[in-house]
């Protein structure tokens, strides 16, 4: 009897307006979001390429011994996922300046198409929780009320067919509905990706698609249980819709992008330009000290040339001391930002499609924790340039203690040909599907906690709902 109900729902569904516009729908934005996106990884992968033999054979060109100073520039390495889901970053690829000390210059794109930022990217994520979600709320609104207006309902229930079969059969043929247009869909686009040069997936990245996919459908579940929930608690049609529509745009719309605003005006942060004052303050309070202690010794010496090994060390460590302050404010505006993101993403995961975004993102390796892990990794490059820098300049230093800090034109061209070809190379390798899967694990039984509500509460609704 389930296969029969399953089949008539089915049937009933294919044949519907709703199916057509789906697929049409469906195909349309996936077809041309995976058009668009790759096209976009494959500029940027050329700019990558050519950003990267640029800036080796810029660091090649130097010869001054002080330039080793200057750091370096890296980029940021590609993800292939990134035709998919386009991710936190607004960049593909980037160049970041490195330099001792933690010293990280990232740039501000000020070229482009201004226009762009203000409509979100079209990609998998929004496709699926958004639109296709809109597609689950119309194949599930009138799954119970409707078939109550027309009588069929009353009619299906006169034979003896237990109720929560008959739910489940309609949530099986329905949801078999919703989703064929969407793999379908789904599948040409991969093929069609497949069809650029550049688009080379690893098995990393395959499985990230797959566990992609079954997310999304396991968002979609979710949705449609929502709508044959509603459905089965109204007696008519229109009223099912009109409150899907609400919920839709209060769980999907709303609560996502209302709850930042609402944790920072409670756990408020730090501006950028505050930061920079404060960090101002401080050097230019260390400044006015190194002035002080260089005058006292001066006096106290007699002589302006007071500069010897002493002196040298304190400076050193003063400056030390100086640097660990301005860290300090840095550490503490990043881990305000972390705790405010932090509270952030428990509130938003009220809704169903914050747990479906954060996890896509991770799966995607284009969220937060990879955001994270790519500052971390150029913040121990930029360590590993200071000890780099020291090590090509000991000779330099050690003349320049011999002559009291007086340096000759012909002691000078000696540190003229310094060779930077040795320099070491910026590493940084995408999170291992593994660690991804292990990621998303709170979002996903979310999801699963989601599916189970909506479900149960359709089927206690639907065995006391009235057919009279």
């Amino acid at each position: 009897m389930l296969l029969h109900i399953v089949r008539k729902e089915l049937l009933d569904q294919l044949r519907s307006l709703r199916f057509a516009i789906a697929c049409a729908v469906c195909l349309l934005v996936m077809l041309l979001s995976c058009v668009v996106l790759t096209r976009d990884y494959g500029e940027a992968l050329s700019t990558y390429n050519m950003n990267r033999v640029m800036h080796r054979n810029e660091l090649e060109q130097r010869t001054q011994i002080w330039s080793v100073n200057e750091g370096m520039t890296v980029d940021r390495p590609l993800n292939l996922m990134n035709t998919m889901v386009r991710g936190l970053s607004q960049e593909l690829t980037e160049s970041v300046k490195i330099q001792p000390g933690n010293r990280l210059d990232f740039p501000e794109s000020w070229d482009g198409n201004p226009v762009l930022p203000l409509f979100p990217a079209v990609d998998f994520v929004f496709i699926v929780g958004v639109i296709v979600s809109l597609l689950a709320l119309a194949f599930g609104y009138d799954a119970v009320s409707g078939e109550a207006e027309s009588g069929v309902l009353k009619l299906l229930l006169s034979y003896s067919v237990p109720r929560d079969l008959v739910l489940l059969g309609k949530w099986i043929g329905g949801y078999l509905a919703l989703i064929a247009p969407f793999t379908v869909s789904f599948l040409l686009a991969l093929l069609l990706m497949l069809l650029f040069p550049e688009v080379e997936p690893d098995l990393d990245s395959s499985l990230s698609l797959l566990a992609l996919f079954c997310l999304a459908l396991l968002y979609l579940a979710a949705i449609f249980s929502l709508g044959l929930f509603i459905s089965s608690r109204t007696r008519l049609a229109s009223t099912s819709i009109t409150v899907l529509l609400l919920l839709w745009v209060a769980f999907v719309l709303a609560l996502p992008n209302m709850a930042p605003y609402a944790v920072s005006q409670i756990v408020p942060i730090p501006s950028q330009e505050s930061v920079r004052r404060e960090k101002a303050a401080i050097q230019q309070d260390w400044s006015e000290r190194f002035q002080t202690i260089w005058r006292e010794e001066q006096e106290k010496q007699g002589r302006d040339d007071v500069y010897d090994d002493a002196l040298r060390q304190r400076f050193d460590d003063m400056r030390l001391e100086m640097e660990a302050e301005v860290q300090k404010i840095s550490d503490n505006q990043t881990a305000q930002v972390r705790h405010q993101m932090r509270w952030s993403a428990i509130i938003a995961r009220i809704s169903p499609m914050t747990s479906f975004t954060l996890a896509s993102l991770d799966l995607a390796a284009a969220g937060i924790t990879q955001e994270e892990r790519y500052v971390d990794a150029l913040q121990a490059f930029s360590e590993k340039w200071g000890v780099y820098a020291e090590e090509k300049q000991v000779d330099f230093r050690r003349v320049m203690e011999e002559n009291r800090g007086r340096m000759t034109q012909e002691l000078m061209e000696q540190f003229n040909n310094v060779d930077l070809s040795d320099a070491p190379q910026f590493q940084f390798s995408h999170m291992p599907v593994e660690d991804r899967l292990t990621l998303v694990y709170p979002d996903l039984l979310l999801l699963v906690l989601w599916n189970v509500i909506f479900f149960m509460g359709a089927w206690l609704s639907f065995v006391r709902y009235d057919v009279q």
